[in-house]
């Protein structure tokens, strides 16, 4: 069994193995090891400003696993990607012990943690640890190009012009969700970062815009590290004042000939809210199925308090 390490990242020096770590987890795994946000601040910033831990195989100098830890008003958010050759309860166990143990995650706030396709292996590990299931996305996906679309010709839909359609673009995907924890208050720095990933493509962003106001959008992504390369529906919204009106599905249909007819990828995946059902409905009429969810666990304060003891 391997001897591991948990240390902090504080050089540039293990990032090599970090990104071998998580391409080997979307080969295998076919999900993503952390998501964008700290994926970017992990590989794009020094390492010595981020609050990531990793577990460190001592023999191998293999980084096996990482983990993230982000404060927020809720409390602390915890993510955590294991490289599948090695034991993943011995790799969660040394990553979790020393996360919630160092002071950065301070007893009275809870701590919650997002865990990709859990089986119920998984899922039994992260119980008798003292956390809770309370939120699930599920990943829905399918082959391109998809024949028989139809683009919509009463709508003017156009590419996403980078220097001018960002505040127009900020008010509806904040009015779109504002009920999402994740998406719905973006400001100007956040997209900008976007905007500067070597995966953004304006080509692939597409807006419907009536003359006067951006009323709806999608935003396509191409996964190139992914073998074979994936696109996804990145995030697609319409502003609340117009809703019903068919938008959705025209932004869906292009989105999904650009990847296909377009690009010429040959698969597509997105991501939903389990319980969103009308968007679920529409990913299905074209023909999406699920492809496996990710669900986040919650350690309550009172539960992390007694673990620590």
């Amino acid at each position: 069994m391997a001897q591991l390490d948990v240390r902090t990242i504080n050089s540039d020096t293990y990032l090599p193995s970090i990104i071998s770590l998580a391409q080997e987890i979307e080969n295998v795994e076919h999900h993503r090891a952390l998501a964008d946000h700290r994926w970017i601040d992990l590989t794009n910033h020094s390492s010595q400003s981020l609050d990531t831990l990793m577990a460190l195989d001592v023999d191998t100098q293999v980084v096996a696993g990482i983990i993230t830890r982000n404060a927020t008003n809720k409390g602390i958010e915890i993510e955590l990607a294991v490289r599948p050759s090695y034991p993943y309860e011995l790799v969660v166990k040394e990553l979790l012990g020393a996360a919630l143990a160092d002071g950065s995650a301070p007893s009275a706030q809870r701590v919650s943690l997002w865990i990709p396709n859990p089986n119920d292996e998984r899922d039994r590990l992260y119980r008798s640890l003292g956390f809770t299931a309370d939120r699930e996305v599920i990943q829905m996906r399918r082959t391109l190009p998809v024949e028989g679309l139809i683009r919509a010709t009463d709508v003017t839909i156009r590419p996403f012009q980078p220097g001018v359609d960002e505040s127009g673009w900020l008010t509806v995907n904040n009015r779109a969700f504002d009920w999402h924890p994740d998406q719905g208050d973006w400001d100007l720095a956040t997209l900008e970062e976007r905007e500067h990933e070597p995966w953004f493509d304006p080509e692939g962003f597409f807006i419907i815009d009536n003359g006067t106001r951006i009323q709806g959008f999608c935003w396509t992504k191409i996964h190139y590290d992914s073998h074979p390369m994936i696109g996804e529906i990145y995030v697609i919204a319409v502003d609340p004042e117009d809703t019903g009106k068919g938008l959705g599905k025209a932004l869906l249909v292009e989105g999904m000939y650009y990847l296909g007819e377009v690009r010429k990828l040959s698969s597509i995946m997105l991501y939903v809210e389990r319980n969103n059902a009308g968007a679920q409905a529409l990913y299905r009429r074209f023909g999406f199925t699920v492809d496996h969810s990710d669900r986040r666990y919650v350690l309550p304060p009172a539960a992390k308090s007694a673990d620590q003891r």
